[in-house]
């Protein structure tokens, strides 16, 4: 099976007092969605220097926020509402300051773009966590072949066991 490659880091030891050593982990898995965000940022600052419209302004917001709010998640490893509520204060924050600065302008629709993409990525590991769970936690019912007519089948190779010659299987090919 492949695994990412990972690397240690020596943390200061004030750090590593404070902090459970399992969630400094810089893992390709953790640090991936962050590379992600970082190649979109920087492909979005190019596109805003020729300046975008209207309606794919609000879609960058979406997936920039989505990104923002998965890398949070990830890199810190911290729950789920903290990394939504950290992201969209990142988004509040970013338009206010939008709103102090001239030629910019502090904009609601753009608020709730970052509230959209926050939630989708929130609503996505919800939807993921929740189906591991529900498959983790669900037990095979016992079906009994019998009522529908049928006979079981051996499972002679998966027990491990040898097959009675009674059977009626044979191991000649």
């Amino acid at each position: 099976m492949f695994r990412f490659p990972r690397s240690k880091y020596k943390f200061p030891d004030l750090l590593l007092l404070r902090s459970d050593p399992h969630f400094l982990d810089m893992s390709f898995s953790r640090v991936l969605p962050l590379a992600v965000l970082v190649v979109f940022g920087v492909m979005v600052g190019l596109v805003f220097e020729t300046g975008v419209s209207h309606p794919y302004d609000k879609i960058l917001h979406i997936g920039f926020f989505a990104l923002l709010t998965l890398s949070i998640h990830a890199l810190f490893c911290c729950r789920l509402r903290i990394s939504a509520l950290v992201a969209m204060g990142m988004g509040i924050a970013g338009e206010i300051v939008q709103g102090m600065l001239p030629h910019h302008q502090m904009s609601v629709p753009d608020i709730i773009a970052n509230a959209i993409g926050v939630s989708l990525v929130v609503a996505l590991i919800a939807l993921i966590r929740s189906e591991t769970r529900q498959a983790l936690e669900d037990e095979p019912e016992d079906i009994d072949l019998g009522e529908m007519g049928l006979k079981p089948v051996a499972t002679r190779y998966l027990s491990g066991e040898a097959p009675d010659e009674s059977d009626g299987f044979s191991s000649d090919k």
